[in-house]
C-alpha cells in the first residue's frame, strides 16, 4: 500500500496516485475517494496530482482502467508464469488475489460500477479476463468448451458472493470446496 513515506522517496508517479486511490477505494469506497484524502495519504500538495492528471474525472477514469488493465491482467500473468497445472493455476490466482487484497477492491469496484459507467466497463473487462483464464483452465482439465465456460462462471460467481463477508477463511473454504466440486473431486457428503 502507498503511504506518505512515498513522497520522501522521490517524485510520485501516476501509478503511485492510482494505487493510493485503490487503497482508499478498498477501505472507504468511492464516497471516500477525494483529492484531499489522497494528498494527505501521500503527504504531498495538489500540485503533484495536477502534474499527472487533468482533473479528478481524469483521475477516476485512470483508477477504473488500472483495475482491469494492469491489476487483474497482472495477477493472471503472474499465475500463468508459475503454475502449469490447470487446477494449480486456478488456486494460484485465488491465492494471489487474497494476498493482493483484490477481492476487497473488486467489491468496491462493483459498488462503484452501479453508479459510474467507467467502473462498469472495467469490471466487465476484468470479468472477461478472469472468465477466459478459468475457462482455459477447465478446458485444460478436459472439459468441453461450453462446459468449461459454465464451470468458469460458477466458480467466478462463488468467488464474488463471499465478498460480502470479511472473513478471508470462509472465502478460501468456499473457493476450495467449489473448485473441488467443479473439477469432479468433490464427494456427495456435506460438511
Amino acid at each position: 500500500m502507498v503511504s506518505s513515506l512515498r513522497a520522501s522517496e522521490g517524485r510520485l508517479t501516476r501509478r503511485d496516485w492510482i494505487l493510493a486511490g485503490q487503497d482508499i477505494l478498498r477501505a472507504d469506497g468511492i464516497a471516500g475517494l477525494k483529492l484531499a484524502g489522497l494528498t494527505k495519504r501521500l503527504g504531498v500538495s495538489t500540485g503533484s496530482f495536477y502534474h499527472h492528471f487533468e482533473d479528478f474525472e481524469d483521475y477516476l477514469g485512470a483508477v477504473a482502467e488500472y483495475f482491469s488493465a494492469d491489476r487483474v491482467q497482472g495477477l493472471i500473468d503472474r499465475t500463468l508464469e508459475s503454475n502449469p497445472d490447470p487446477v494449480g493455476r486456478m488456486q494460484g490466482l485465488a491465492k494471489l488475489s487474497l494476498e493482493d487484497h483484490t477481492f476487497e477492491l473488486d467489491k468496491a469496484m462493483r459498488i462503484w460500477a452501479t453508479m459510474d459507467e467507467r467502473a462498469a466497463i472495467t469490471v466487465a473487462r476484468s470479468e472477461r479476463l478472469v472468465l477466459a483464464f478459468l475457462s482455459k483452465a477447465f478446458e485444460d482439465i478436459g472439459f468441453a468448451s461450453t462446459e468449461a465456460s459454465l464451470r468458469a462462471r460458477i466458480l467466478l460467481a462463488a468467488n464474488i458472493a463471499p465478498l460480502l463477508t470479511s472473513d478471508g477463511k470462509s472465502r478460501r473454504s468456499v473457493f476450495k470446496r467449489t473448485l473441488e466440486i467443479l473439477v469432479g473431486s468433490g464427494n456427495n457428503d456435506t460438511e
